[in-house]
């Protein structure tokens, strides 16, 4: 081969290519070098009620002078100069609607150079009454006694800090209680008036990474009869001697309406059910659970059965007009008379004594 043609096919191709990237570049060396300058990283977001804070570490560039926030499709923005004090730089975003927002956060130094574009870039939610009226009350169940007002709190996840129970307590003053435990727990408000008939529920949430506490609230109405009980009495089932009842028997009046209690077994079959003895052995009704409707002055007004009137097994409730029918809230007795009725007709009686504990 002749190496004098093979160098100048050479230079000819050297020469070309880079004409060729020279082209390709022009246009971005036209107005001379461009500097970046560093960008923030670590970027987090901080939902608070109408405002939003930013947090990121800044860089290190001696040089930079001010950072500046765009959201809203660049149409908004804001100019914070850099944090000397501390390597990490927070901004505050305010007067902001609940929705989604993503930031771009730009560096500029003395010169005027930006930090790269798009380099920063983060999304996160303004939060307000939306947000707010989709909390729940931290959810407890209220059960009197004689040493007081029980109180059972379900476990709940980080985001609820506290609840707080305002009631009133036997000298007429309202009393506030805070419970900052979030794990499941069990409290008795001894000093409640007797004949309270609310408590007031606050809980108090704070979002991941959030800024400030948004609240849910409710009233919880109180049935004085709604508690624990040692049921004495008596039951005669018509269709069979073997059948008695099981008494003493430690009962839950669990309230499931203003005015609505079901009667919950605590012995044998936890849950609402009414417990029995066959020949002396446990037993329960299949398909059948006591549900009382009470007025407003605590005379229970019905009995019904919690699996339906009647049930899958035609079994059905029904109040014996004969008994006292009551809760005494003097003496936290409640004293009823009531049957189970099967294919519609009367098959067992019960005379029953319940004295809270």
């Amino acid at each position: 081969m002749n190496y004098k043609y093979f160098a100048v096919i050479c230079t000819i191709w050297v020469l070309c290519s880079c004409t060729k990237m020279d082209h390709e570049y022009a246009p971005y060396l036209k107005d001379g070098e461009i500097i970046y300058v560093g960008a923030p990283y670590n970027l987090e977001v901080h939902p608070g009620k109408g405002r939003i804070e930013l947090q990121f570490t800044q860089s290190k560039d001696p040089n930079i002078v001010k950072y500046i926030v765009y959201w809203n499709n660049r149409s908004k923005n804001l100019e914070v100069a850099p944090d000397k004090s501390s390597t990490v730089q927070k901004v505050m975003i305010t007067n902001l609607a609940e929705q989604e927002y993503t930031f771009e956060i730009v560096a500029l130094d003395k010169d005027g150079n930006r930090s790269t574009p798009a380099s920063a870039l983060i999304s996160g939610q303004a939060l307000d009454n939306n947000y707010e009226g989709q909390l729940f009350t931290r959810s407890a169940t209220l059960t009197n006694s004689k040493k007081g007002l029980s109180v059972e709190l379900v476990s709940v996840d980080t985001t609820c800090k506290y609840t707080v129970i305002t009631y009133k307590n036997g000298a007429g003053q309202q009393v506030q209680k805070k419970i900052v435990n979030g794990a499941a727990l069990a409290d008795t408000l001894t000093d409640i008036d007797p004949l309270a008939t609310s408590v007031n529920l606050k809980t108090a949430y704070v979002p991941a990474k959030g800024i400030d506490t948004f609240y849910a609230q409710k009233t919880e109405s109180l049935n004085l009869s709604a508690g624990r009980y040692v049921c004495t009495g008596s039951m005669v089932d018509v269709t069979n001697a073997a059948l008695t009842g099981a008494y003493p028997w430690n009962v839950t009046l669990r309230q499931t309406g203003a005015r609505t209690l079901e009667l919950y077994d605590e012995d044998y079959t936890k849950d609402v059910y009414h417990w029995i003895k066959s020949n002396g052995n446990n037993s329960n009704y299949g398909q059948f659970g006591v549900v009382f409707n009470m007025d407003d002055q605590y005379n229970i007004i019905s009995v019904i059965n919690k699996y339906g009137q009647p049930s899958g097994n035609n079994r059905s409730g029904e109040l014996d007009p004969s008994g006292i029918n009551k809760f005494d809230p003097a003496t936290r007795i409640l004293k009823v008379k009531y049957w189970m009725n099967e294919n519609g007709v009367h098959r067992t009686s019960f005379d029953e004594v319940m004295t809270m504990k």
